[in-house]
């Protein structure tokens, strides 16, 4: 753990945001160079160009735990914001709370756990497209490769010791609609692409209830992109908008779809796809893993505030397979903001907890 601020800076030096395919790769040779002095045994993947990794005491398919992080960052366009800087006991620097930080305690707990208690089952497991999906790591290594666990453990979320109980879902729709072109002083004699979205838009956004600031676990809508024509004066024939919906339970997802099949039909020369869809991270708060973990932290004295997140992360694979998934991480800025930070003094203590929660589970 002495090594613990040193490699969560070192991380935050490279620029891997999907904008530089060529540091997300040094990224990645930097940590198969920490891992590789260790007793860890080391498994390399690729898919679409997006690297992973496994890394554990043993090379198999199904473990107790898999600690899962994410070396990808969103891109960054302020001074510095690959140049770790340490102040205050904080840690500044892109990543340092998503996931920067985060991924430094999962590698040297790896380690730690390869050297000094050989019986515990878990591995280590770092992609390199969560900020992006998620499709080519988490998702290809579980559904295609066959990777598996009791539990997994992901500081993605929940952050200031915020315990996940729910993520919601994702569904992102590309709608298309074709009209007719005419000239823009004469609309009557052409069909405007753009109203036609504009009106599934509307229905749309009439069907989804709004959320209050008493309760906003329920489905949302957000309008994203919209394009169409290209001259001011034109009656564009063509136009597209792209959708976001959120959702909290797995039903309400093809409730979404029917509505959008619904709308769209009522708009000649308007169809509909799905972009991308995730669903909802659902944990069990009974369960013995999540119960565990919560009495671990008290003895350190973190109350973990049971929460539930409305974005989205890589847990949704492990829970869409029924795996709990334990998502917290230590005292930090928001992901994604200018001047990110993590404090060092929890991180060090999020390190003690879950070392002390997998162990809790050794007989």
């Amino acid at each position: 753990m002495q090594d613990l601020p040193n490699l969560a800076k070192k991380l935050i030096t490279f620029q891997s945001d999907k904008n530089h395919p060529e540091e997300i790769k040094k990224c990645f040779d930097c940590i198969v160079g920490e891992l590789k002095g260790s007793s860890l045994k080391i498994k390399k993947f690729s898919k679409n160009n997006k690297p992973s990794l496994i890394a554990g005491p043993k090379l198999k398919k199904h473990y107790q735990f898999i600690l899962n992080g994410h070396v990808d960052v969103v891109p960054a366009d302020y001074k510095g914001a690959f140049e770790p800087k340490i102040k205050n006991g904080r840690l500044y620097g892109r990543g340092a709370s998503d996931m920067k930080g985060p991924l430094a305690v999962l590698i040297e707990l790896a380690k730690d756990l390869g050297k000094n208690y050989p019986q515990v089952d878990f591995a280590l497991m770092i992609t390199s497209d969560e900020e992006v999906g998620g499709f080519d790591g988490v998702r290809y290594l579980l559904e295609e490769r066959g990777y598996s666990c009791d539990c997994a453990i992901i500081p993605d979320g929940g952050r200031n010791f915020s315990l996940m109980l729910a993520e919601k879902g994702v569904l992102h729709i590309r709608i298309e609609a074709k009209g007719k072109a005419a000239h823009g002083s004469r609309p009557w004699l052409g069909d405007n692409a753009l109203d036609k979205l504009i009106r599934i838009y509307i229905r749309l956004r009439k069907k989804i209830p709004k959320t209050s600031k008493n309760n906003r676990w329920r489905p949302t809508l957000n309008l994203g992109k919209m394009e169409g024509g290209d001259a001011t004066n034109k009656v564009p024939d063509y136009a597209l908008m792209q959708l976001d919906f959120r959702y909290p339970n797995k039903e309400q997802r093809s409730q979404l779809l029917s509505l959008v099949k619904k709308e769209s039909g009522r708009e000649k020369g308007a169809r509909w796809k799905i972009l991308v869809e995730g669903s909802p991270l659902i944990n069990n708060p009974q369960n013995k893993y999540f119960k565990r973990v919560q009495k671990i932290a008290q003895r350190y004295g973190k109350r973990l505030k049971i929460k539930k997140e409305h974005g989205a992360s890589d847990g949704r694979f492990f829970s869409k397979k029924g795996i709990p998934v334990i998502m917290f991480k230590p005292f930090c800025s928001e992901s994604h903001i200018n001047n990110e930070w993590i404090d060092l003094q929890t991180l060090k203590l999020y390190y003690q907890i879950l070392k002390e929660f997998i162990l809790s589970f050794q007989n």
